[in-house]
């Protein structure tokens, strides 16, 4: 199961390691092998992972994919943060959506050593950029997006649980960390990252890239476990 599949996020693809230059200097590029259901990883760049976190867990995780150009909608041209709450840890969706809320505000304040902005957004069913985060266009205005109510259904492969409520959304995480980092005076490119390893393994983060001529940054993936950069050989 790919992360990004499992986010309902589609439209990246591999970009040659030529492009990105010394973006990647610090990172390993795996080799071809066998992943999840007999995926083939070759290509995928990442940084090596902590102890626990195998080369087979971050193929799992699944082969990058890179921007395929032009336009700001959809999904995969926004900054996502998406969980999947293991069944035990809440008793119905209103309880996962209430912890993954709480979570990320957490993570915010051990990144930002507690500098951060009252930016307070709603968990939801649906990713930023999707047409269907909100049901009206009232629900729009007042910043309501569509409550994630499923109930608990089988754990995609990457988290360790039988079941889950996912994929739950944050709203706007990139409004947030953006405003956080102005009042803590850090580089909200990088925040994101920084965030994630404070957020629960059950929890992945994904950066969107940015391919301007003098600052170009690879769509990335982070967890706590590991970054993984969409970077070909």
């Amino acid at each position: 199961m790919l992360v990004l599949e499992a986010m309902r996020i589609d439209g990246q693809r591999d970009i040659p390691r030529e492009m990105v230059g010394n973006e990647v200097n610090n990172l390993s590029a795996l080799g071809s092998s066998g992943g999840s259901g007999g995926l083939a990883t070759a290509g995928l760049g990442y940084v090596s992972p902590p102890t626990g976190f195998s080369s087979a867990g971050a193929a799992s995780l699944g082969v990058g994919l890179f921007l395929l150009g032009g336009g700001s909608a959809g999904p995969v041209y926004h900054y996502q943060v998406a969980a999947w709450v293991p069944e035990e840890l809440a008793s119905n969706p209103k309880e996962a959506s209430a912890l993954v809320r709480l979570a990320w505000l957490d993570a915010r304040e051990k990144y930002f050593g507690g500098k951060i902005s009252k930016l307070r957004h709603e968990p939801a069913k649906y990713a930023d950029g999707s047409g269907k985060k909100y049901d009206r266009l009232a629900d729009l205005a007042a910043g309501n997006p569509a409550p994630f109510d499923a109930p608990a259904s089988a754990a995609p492969a990457f988290i360790s649980a039988e079941k889950a409520y996912g994929p739950i959304f944050l709203t706007d995480p990139s409004g947030e960390l953006f405003a956080d980092a102005s009042r803590a005076d850090k580089d909200g490119m990088d925040a994101l990252a920084g965030i994630a390893r404070h957020l629960p393994e059950w929890m992945y983060a994904y950066y969107p890239g940015r391919n301007w001529p003098k600052d170009f940054r690879p769509a990335a993936i982070y967890n706590k476990n590991g970054n993984l950069y969409f970077i070909g050989k």
